[in-house]
């Protein structure tokens, strides 16, 4: 797969398309859980996670699909706080890693709203930082503040892209 010849679209993920963001989102737990002990409901099947009800209302919240052509690649879940945004969650298939589409997804995303950004990293994975770290570090010419938190010394970066 050639970057150059990839074009990558995001597309808001609206009520009606839950079902898809809730699938991709249990393979992104199920990754996760690798690093970072994550609930696992036995009778269903399912990692347990927070209903995504917050991503369908009026409160400024939003949930995007990363698209190749007509291809899911991945997502994003992003929280409205304060003046700013958090990306919650940011998580690409295994067979599109590796060739820069996260950074070009989440790039993105950054473009489409201007403000403050938070991005705290996966806990326990030093893939997860390294990605973060490069990524913010490239668009913001290295204009943003790290910090580290919590039990786990997880990766805090912020920034302003006004």
């Amino acid at each position: 797969m050639v970057l150059g010849d990839i074009m990558i679209t995001l597309i808001e993920v609206k009520k009606d398309n839950v079902k898809l963001l809730d699938n991709l989102l249990q393979l992104y737990l199920h990754d996760v859980s690798a690093y970072f002990p994550i609930d696992f409901d036995s009778s269903t099947c399912r990692y347990l996670y927070d209903p995504l009800d917050k991503y369908f209302d009026e409160t400024g919240n939003f949930a995007f699909l990363f698209m190749e052509d007509d291809n899911v690649i991945g997502f994003t879940l992003i929280d409205s706080v304060d003046n700013g945004k958090v990306v919650q969650e940011m998580f690409i298939l295994n067979n599109y890693k590796g060739n820069h589409l996260g950074s070009e997804c989440i790039t993105k995303v950054f473009d489409k709203f201007k403000g403050e950004w938070t991005i705290k990293s996966l806990p326990c994975s030093s893939r997860a930082e390294n990605f973060w770290i490069r990524v913010v570090n490239e668009y913001t010419k290295g204009d943003y503040k790290l910090e580290r938190i919590g039990k786990y010394d997880r990766t805090v970066l912020k920034f302003t892209n006004n």
